[in-house]
């Protein structure tokens, strides 16, 4: 009884991600690909955990698995890395522009896209 709520947060969790697109297993989830549509390059999505509201989207070139731009949020706040030796950068304050009733993996998408293509 005393992990109910955390797993009830999981549950929650993986149904939110599959209504989404997105997978999620307890405790985080491997590395999924999402709809991406340049030649040579990747996106991977990976969820850490807050029932899915930590989680850590990268583009990399397929060829040498550099990453070229990552997007993350830490539960509450989003950061943002240009380039392979970029440093990470405060993004938003918040992370619900990613959230809600948004379409996750497109909002994640188009953040990426305008980091990628400036």
């Amino acid at each position: 009884m005393k992990n109910l709520p955390r797993l009830v947060a999981t549950a929650l969790a993986a149904a939110v991600a599959s209504a989404s697109g997105l997978a999620v297993a307890a405790g985080g989830s491997g590395t999924y690909p999402l709809e991406w549509a340049h030649s040579g390059e990747v996106l991977e999505y990976r969820s850490c955990g807050c029932a899915d509201s930590c989680w850590v989207a990268r583009v990399k070139n397929v060829r040498t698995q550099q990453t070229l731009a990552q997007l993350r949020c830490d539960c509450e706040k989003a950061y943002a890395v240009v380039g392979a030796r970029g440093r990470e950068q405060l993004y938003a304050p918040s992370c619900s522009a990613f959230e809600g009733d948004n379409d996750k993996p497109q909002a994640i998408r188009q953040a990426l896209e305008e980091l990628v293509r400036r």
